[in-house]
């Protein structure tokens, strides 16, 4: 009775020991970018999400550190569509034409480059955003 018990313990310790601890994703207000984390690998250093509404872009406006993924969300109830600036052009950064995706679905980018990157929703050109990239 007493080595069923200790295997026991001993079992129960190991499980314990094992298991994952995740911290929480905190938010601040003053803050405009949305932390997503549950398939952040090492290379990724941050996620923020954007999400496509039937009424535009939330946020609209965020700013974002290089080397961040920027994912866009479709949760407008039809397909969209991000592409860079200007309209019908989508010339002035064409890493960001990403096309359409279905609503559900998402797109995104890695902002390797500082800068003011303008884009909006080519099914809906008067939708639109911009990422700052420091």
């Amino acid at each position: 009775m007493g080595l069923v018990a200790a295997v026991v313990l001993v079992v129960g310790f190991i499980m314990l020991s094992n298991r994952q601890v995740t911290a929480p994703v905190t938010q601040t207000a003053s803050s405009p970018t949305t932390a997503i984390s549950p398939a952040m690998t090492k290379e990724d250093k941050t996620v923020s999400k954007v999400t496509v509404t039937a009424s535009g872009f939330d946020p609209a406006v965020i700013t974002v550190k290089k080397g961040t993924k920027v994912a866009w969300f479709n949760g407008s109830g039809t397909i969209a569509n991000v592409s860079s600036a200007k309209h019908p052009t989508h010339l002035v950064y064409p890493k960001l034409n990403l096309g359409d995706f279905a609503d559900g679905q998402s797109v995104s980018l890695v902002f390797t480059d500082a800068g003011i990157f303008k884009y909006h929703n080519h099914l809906n050109p008067s939708q639109f955003g911009s990422v700052t990239v420091e």
